[in-house]
């Protein structure tokens, strides 16, 4: 049997997207504290003291250049606007000095039109000014470190007050950490099992968990592919995990192989050292932060999750998840041998017990067409007819493939 990409494959479920999607991607990006009320705001930054000096009045205006900031402060402007003309009108004036727009036109082989536009993009980067001494009026050029000083001065000092603000909200904040470790710890001590029935709530929690954990992340995914909204929100949030020496094992399944969206998460975050792995069948959505706090969807409630902090319960999930990586395969953007046979095998196995392809489907995290061209692929191995031939072909298969039982009540002697 040869897999194929199946642009169908599973497919989304529909409706709303259940709250528990059991990855940090299920996580709401925190929202950004206000300031305190007794914060004050920046004060605005004082407008250069020299003025730049005005074009004269036979050229065009200059065209619009960035927007200043509500504070006043000029932005500034991106050197790549200059254009050619431009740096050849301020080289000729490095070299020759303060020139008349009639003398520079003449140099350069434009027109005075020309010349004056060129020199309004000078002015607007303030690199060019009316020689004060000069009669008639004559351009000058202005060095680049005084322009730099006019231009990025100020914005530099406004940034650097915004960031001492910063600073102290983030000192005001964090003088609330060990209060709200504490009161966290006897929560957690007093709630080993807890089921939490809001969306909100849930995602809350997620996020909570993920930004204090510190060691470890475990997620296993069912499914096939997931929506691209999730990885969309997974990726910044996995990266910055990872950013700080968290772990991140995830276990997909290997229909998930074919969806270009998760291709394209998986080779991000495994890229930062993330680890991602694929296994025909999975036991169900989890996440678990730090071997400590572990995340299981409700059965009847998409938008519920039960939140569990027992550890020998943790414990327990961890070692499932372990023997699930065990078997798992590295991920790549199609089938190996082994996968392609893993595959098989559980159809095989989900056949011979009379699942039908509904039920295979789902389980395999594959769209029912792809299902169904993968049975009738292995109904022509077998040389069946009908499904329940292909069934009872399978089960003699497994019998003849099994080694034989050993009789309980012979006796066996040490070699």
């Amino acid at each position: 049997m040869h897999p194929d990409r199946d642009p169908a494959a599973a497919p989304p479920p529909p409706g709303p997207a259940p709250a528990l999607d059991l990855a940090p991607d299920a996580a709401p990006a925190p929202a950004v504290a206000a300031p305190s009320p007794g914060l004050a705001p920046p004060v605005p930054d004082p407008l250069p003291d020299r003025a730049a000096p005005p074009v004269a009045a036979a050229a065009r205006p200059p065209a619009p250049g960035p927007a200043p900031d509500p504070d006043g402060t000029p932005a500034p402007v991106d050197a790549a606007e200059l254009g050619p003309a431009a740096v050849r009108l301020y080289t000729r004036l490095l070299e020759g000095g303060p020139q008349p727009t009639t003398a520079l036109a003449a140099a350069l082989g434009l027109t005075e039109e020309h010349t004056e536009r060129a020199a309004a993009e000078l002015v607007r980067h303030r690199l060019l000014a009316r020689d004060p001494d000069g009669t008639p009026a004559r351009w000058r050029a202005v060095s680049p470190y005084t322009a730099a000083a006019e231009l990025v001065g100020p914005e530099e000092n406004r940034l650097r007050r915004r960031l001492e603000t910063l600073e102290r909200t983030r000192a005001r904040l964090s003088s609330l950490i060990p209060l709200y470790e504490e009161t966290y710890r006897r929560g957690a001590d007093s709630g080993a099992v807890e089921v939490v029935e809001s969306r909100d709530r849930v995602m809350l929690l997620i996020a909570d968990t993920a930004a204090r954990c510190t060691e470890e992340v475990l997620t296993v995914q069912p499914g096939g592919g997931r929506p691209p909204g999730y990885l969309e929100r997974a990726l910044p949030r996995d990266l910055e995990m990872l950013g700080r020496g968290v772990r991140l094992h995830t276990l997909y399944q290997h229909t998930a192989r074919y969806s270009p969206g998760t291709q394209e998460y998986v080779q991000a975050v495994a890229a930062a050292g993330a680890e991602v792995r694929t296994l025909g069948e999975l036991f169900g959505k989890m996440l678990v932060f730090d071997r400590a706090t572990a995340f299981l969807p409700v059965w009847d409630n998409p938008d519920a999750a039960v939140v569990l902090r027992e550890p020998s319960a943790v414990a327990f999930l961890c070692s499932v998840f372990a023997n699930a990586w065990s078997l798992a395969e590295p991920f790549s953007a199609s089938y190996t041998a082994t996968t392609s046979a893993q595959l098989q095998d559980t159809i095989a196995g989900r056949l011979a017990g009379g699942a039908k392809d509904e039920l295979i489907a789902r389980r395999l995290g594959m769209s029912l067409r792809t299902c169904r061209r993968h049975i009738a692929d292995l109904m022509d191995e077998l040389g069946a007819e009908s499904r329940f031939q292909a069934g009872y072909l399978l089960a003699l298969r497994s019998a003849s493939a099994a080694p034989p039982a050993a009789d309980p009540h012979r006796a066996t002697t040490a070699p």
